[in-house]
């Protein structure tokens, strides 16, 4: 089989930077993705998710058939980055490294996923080799909590396991479990007065606020469940009580009982906070992410630690608080993980990616796409979808 190009790939990850694509504003990067594709002899169909988001694109799948016996497996990544996003340039270092130049972000997170999978299918069609069925899914929004894959209607799809390319992890990594995410916002209204003259006429919106993250679990609630409130604002002036204050946080948790039982103690506790004080207190929240896990002795799992061992790499299986479009998947009955795409530092203006490792990660690629299913695995398939 032909190995992954250094050069290629790098190229290939190169033009994939010099396209802005922050989330909902993907349009000209989906257009590139989906010719680099038609190139291939792939079709990638966009479906209509936009519409609910008013995004430049859709979510782009496609399906490569293959000759190899055995249900389709899916590979996932995502067009969009983070901000800031725009004008990145991307810096070649003599060690192979890739940083962006430092305004922006580079955009490994999830273009060099994205590059690793264009690479791994250029080098099986090259060599001839024989592969399984294919199936493709490449999302918007996914940095804005999986907009895109939430609208997506997973019954297009066949394959019931699934490989996204989405983890900041050393090569080898994959994540077996994702968290339940949910976003709130808590609306705290008291009453205004002139701090100078009649502060008594006041209600405080704020006092009921510290009240509030006082009784809370801010950090980490419990072994498997992180809280945090991030921002906080209120107030008109320094001679003012504060008749408003807005405050903005996320929990996230492995069990998503313990998350639901959080969220209702937040609830609980800022109504109480507020009572307490003569103010009145809401909550609005979201349920971003459902939490999932896999079994290490699953097929997908095996299959992949087959995958890393043929490429010389050794696995190493854990878990994230991240999320992924995987959450998604799971939520409609799929069976995935997420694996280290060679990206790092995500999210800042310091991430960067290596070229070694994006070779790895392709090679890994294509031992997946490659791999026979053998029949101990046909019949865990079997069992576990009974």
């Amino acid at each position: 089989m032909t190995l992954p190009d250094a050069n290629r790939l790098t190229d290939q990850f190169l033009a994939f930077t010099k396209i802005d694509s922050p989330s909902f504003h993907e349009g000209e990067m989906a257009a590139y993705v989906k010719q680099v594709f038609q190139d291939l002899g792939i079709v990638l169909h966009e479906d209509d998710a936009n519409k609910y988001y008013g995004s430049q694109t859709g979510n782009l799948y496609g399906c490569w058939q293959g000759t190899l016996p055995g249900e389709p497996i899916l590979f996932m990544g995502h067009l969009d980055t983070v901000e800031p996003a725009y004008g990145r340039h991307a810096v070649l270092h003599e060690d192979g490294t890739i940083t962006s130049a430092g305004n922006t972000v580079l955009g490994a997170d999830d273009q060099s996923g994205l590059a690793e999978i264009v690479e791994a299918i250029r080098c099986i069609q090259e060599s001839h080799t024989a592969h399984r069925t294919i199936e493709f899914l490449i999302t918007f929004g996914e940095e804005a909590f999986d907009k895109g894959s939430r609208k997506f209607d997973f019954s297009l799809l066949k394959a019931r396991q699934a490989y996204t390319l989405d983890l900041e992890a050393p090569v080898g990594t994959a994540s077996l479990w994702e968290p339940t995410l949910i976003s709130f916002t808590v609306d705290i209204r008291g009453r205004s007065a002139h701090a100078g003259f009649n502060p008594e006429k006041g209600i405080n919106a704020l006092t009921a606020s510290a009240e509030l993250i006082h009784s809370l679990p801010i950090g980490r609630a419990d072994p498997v469940t992180v809280l945090n409130i991030g921002m906080i604002s209120g107030g008109t002036a320094v001679n003012a009580v504060p008749d408003h204050v807005v405050m903005k946080g996320e929990l996230r948790s492995r069990n998503h009982e313990k998350a639901l039982s959080l969220l209702q103690k937040i609830q609980d506790n800022a109504a109480e906070s507020a009572e307490k004080i003569g103010a009145k207190a809401s909550v609005d929240y979201e349920i971003a992410l459902h939490e999932y896990c896999i079994d290490e002795k699953e097929p997908v799992v095996k299959r992949y630690e087959a995958a890393c061992e043929k490429a010389g790499i050794k696995p190493v299986l854990s878990g994230s608080f991240g999320g992924s479009d995987n959450n998604q998947f799971a939520q409609h009955g799929g069976r995935g993980i997420v694996i280290a795409s060679a990206m790092y530092n995500c999210h800042t203006v310091h991430e960067y990616t290596r070229i070694s490792d994006m070779v790895q990660v392709a090679r890994i690629v294509m031992n997946l796409m490659t791999m026979e299913e053998d029949e101990k695995d046909e019949a865990a398939v079997t069992v576990s979808d009974q």
